[in-house]
């Protein structure tokens, strides 16, 4: 019996763990990157319900604000600040076919039709639609 490993051993285990973390750690940013548009458009279809929500709860417009140059949607019901949701922790880029997004005191869509919000990081990508009925589909 010996003690110790052989060179030949030792490079044979750095090349097998070498090639499995080539193999895992894009994986691993794929998955990262998926995960972090997943969540940041569930904060964002949160933040579209509130709104919808203080504006039939308060019988007045609300209005969520997208910055894309932030990545932060604001809602506001007049005045008032009611919440603020900063997207850009999640590192996602954010990109909608309008600036705001308002809804009157029944609820629906107050404007424009249906507004389309975009999130992506790295090559992963979703889509929020928002309906003039004020509801909210990922696409």
């Amino acid at each position: 019996m010996r003690d110790g490993s052989t060179l030949i051993e030792i490079l044979l285990v750095v090349t097998l763990v070498a090639a499995t973390t080539g193999v895992a750690v894009p994986a691993m940013a794929r998955l990262r990157d998926r995960v972090s548009v997943r969540l940041a458009a569930a904060d964002a279809t949160r933040a579209l319900a509130d709104a919808r929500s203080a504006a039939l709860t308060a019988a007045r417009r609300t209005a969520v604000h997208l910055d894309s140059a932030a990545a932060t949607l604001v809602v506001h019901a007049g005045d008032d600040t009611l919440r603020i949701v900063p997207l850009a922790p999640y590192g996602v880029r954010l990109r909608a076919t309008r600036d705001s997004i308002a809804f009157g005191p029944h609820g629906l869509g107050w404007g424009a039709a249906t507004t389309t919000i975009t999130l992506e990081r790295g090559a992963a990508r979703t889509a929020l639609a928002v309906s003039r009925l004020g509801r909210v589909r990922r696409l």
